[in-house]
């Protein structure tokens, strides 16, 4: 188990403390414990509006929906409320632009059950707000959303939150990067600390399939991480490509519990060291890479063994299962075969349904090597990638006994 899953016992006490009750094993809401206000850079300094890089092909993505969530900094109407609502219309901006669907809860309109209905096969999900945490400085237990309906915990993240595989998360908050603005909290916290709270701020979403992690405290920094990557750069170069990263400061490890997650934490020297930029997730996909569907999980070939002392076959059935390797939109599938003797059981269905292979109708006294194929094709709501795909299929009808077979023939038919 993750070191990070005994955040549900923090939400258990924080519900003792404020005498609230448990209810169908999910946590009621309750109020967080959250700062002031979430951390601000210095005023001085001035994100520039990167113009977006030139596309290098069509990234020609399925269907895709955001969900946005912004919580009451001051209050559902507050001056801060108001522009974090515009700094995440920045990004929505860039999410329209690009055909994605995008649903919105912002403060006053917030439903745990609406968010959860919109957030299911979501591919895109933004926070702004207070980040969460137990309030044990220097080493907090923090994770996720304080909104007006109440705090989203790490484990309802986990449980109820059904993201599409391989989501985008962007979030900006009191120690979803790190640092915060918490009394008792400001100084360096040290690159060790801020790794853990970055990891463990991150750890529910990766729980749930996520594949990229963003945390920053500029109000345009979700506007360009989206726009790089609608630009076909990987999640890597995208949080590279902001003015905010700096290649002197950055810390470059993986995450404790995701180890295929690339984990790196920034900081800038702003009266002391903060840490304000991360990025943990798979650093070398694209968009493309993590959200069309391809068609995957079919052998390389199929071989039949049949022996004619025995009257049996060796292998006489086969089940193959066509998945959606490459996102989690469900595929209809096709095989069609070249040979009178090749029989498939269903011939067309969707994913993840499988069908079976058997052979039949060949001459079983004579030995002979029969060779044949069968093409497995797939659609779905874009191109499949990797489809169809043509599987050879070999019959070997044989005059001698199983035990005679040569072994490496046995161990390779069972491979395959």
């Amino acid at each position: 188990m993750s070191r990070y899953k005994h955040l549900h016992v923090l939400a258990a006490v924080l519900l003792i403390i404020m005498g609230a009750t448990v209810s169908t094993g999910q946590v009621e809401a309750v109020s967080p414990v959250i700062t002031s206000g979430p951390p601000r850079p210095p005023t001085e300094i001035v994100p520039p509006v990167q113009p977006p890089p030139a596309l290098t092909h069509v990234l020609g993505l399925p269907a895709i929906k955001a969900v946005l969530l912004v919580g009451p900094i001051d209050g559902n109407d507050g001056s801060w409320t108001r522009q974090e609502i515009a700094n995440m219309e920045l990004a929505a901006a860039v999410l329209e632009a690009h055909g994605v669907t995008v649903h919105r809860f912002y403060p006053g309109t917030d439903t745990f059950a609406g968010i959860e209905q919109a957030a299911q096969g979501a591919h895109f999900l933004l926070y702004r707000g207070h980040g969460v945490y137990d309030g044990n400085l220097p080493h907090p237990n923090v994770g996720g959303f304080s909104l007006s309906s109440g705090y989203y915990s790490p484990e309802r993240i986990r449980q109820n939150l059904h993201l599409a595989s391989n989501a985008m998360v962007m979030l900006y908050g009191c120690f979803t990067a790190g640092s915060s603005s918490a009394t008792g909290d400001e100084h360096d916290i040290g690159i060790a600390e801020a790794s853990r709270r970055v990891a463990q701020y991150a750890d529910p979403f990766f729980d749930a399939g996520a594949a990229g992690y963003y945390a920053n405290w500029f109000g345009n920094a979700f506007e360009q991480f989206l726009t790089n990557l609608f630009a076909g750069r990987t999640l890597g170069q995208a949080y590279e490509n902001y003015f905010d990263f700096n290649p002197n400061t950055v810390y470059r490890t993986t995450h404790p519990d995701h180890p295929a997650m690339s984990m790196w934490v920034d900081k800038d020297n702003w009266g002391y060291w903060q840490y304000n930029n991360a990025f943990v997730g798979r650093s070398d996909r694209t968009l493309q890479d993590l959200f069309t569907p391809e068609l995957g999980g079919l052998p390389a070939a199929v071989r039949f063994s049949y022996s004619i002392p025995y009257h049996a076959f060796l292998a006489g059935v086969y089940v193959l299962m066509p998945k959606n390797t490459g996102s989690s939109a469900t595929l209809d599938w096709q095989v069609t075969t070249d040979r009178p003797w090749l029989h498939v059981t269903p011939q067309s269905g969707k994913t993840p349904q499988g069908f079976t292979l058997t052979v039949a109708g060949f001459d079983v006294t004579t030995v002979a090597t029969y060779s044949g194929f069968i093409t497995v094709a797939a659609s779905g709501p874009a191109p499949v990638y990797h489809s169809p795909q043509v599987l050879p299929v070999t019959l070997e009808v044989i005059d001698r006994s199983f035990e005679h077979i040569y072994l490496p023939l046995i161990l390779r038919q069972m491979a395959q």
